[in-house]
């Protein structure tokens, strides 16, 4: 990953970007939350309703991504370390077609030794994969539970504060 963002700047300004984002919706979940809270009034069942529905999705939506935020760090692990991964998969390869490969010893590494090194770090990379991959599957889980809570949040907050509106209208 770090390579990556060294040859090409605008995969780092991209998850700036994407960074400043994620915290400032999460600030304003919650901000909205706290004020809809502070500011509520029960006048009705359905009011009351809507009202409280707004403030469990506004919560989970929060909570949602502050959870992913938390999981964030761990994603861009598994892919810095999967990347390590393959470069010692890429320097087994080129071992077994002949450039000379050497153990922390100083020693040249036979051609069964970098198969035996090559098959196991294939099956590690395939295990780093899949964890990988269950931790991107958890974050888009809860990136569309951030977002679909906090579009019902707002709604039903639009919703339960129209009615109180309407109640006043003479």
């Amino acid at each position: 990953m770090e390579n990556q963002t060294k040859e090409n700047p605008n995969i780092e300004v991209a998850i700036q970007f994407a960074q400043k984002f994620e915290f400032y919706v999460i600030a304003l979940v919650f901000t909205i939350l706290g004020l809809s809270i502070q500011t509520s009034m029960i006048l009705g069942s359905w009011q009351c309703f809507f009202e409280i529905i707004s403030w469990l999705a506004l919560l989970m939506s929060g909570l949602a991504g502050l959870s992913r935020l938390e999981w964030t760090p761990i994603a861009y692990k598994h892919a810095g370390w999967l990347q390590k991964e393959q470069n010692v998969l890429n320097m087994f390869n080129e071992g077994l077609r002949g450039r000379v490969v050497l153990d922390p010893s100083g020693q040249q590494w036979s051609q069964e030794r970098l198969l035996d090194e090559k098959s196991k770090q294939e099956k590690h990379i395939s295990e780093r994969k899949a964890e990988k991959e269950k931790v991107e599957k958890r974050l888009h889980w809860k990136y569309t539970i951030h977002k679909w809570c906090f579009v019902a949040g707002i709604i039903c907050l639009v919703i339960s504060r129209a009615i109180i509106a309407l109640n006043k209208v003479p």
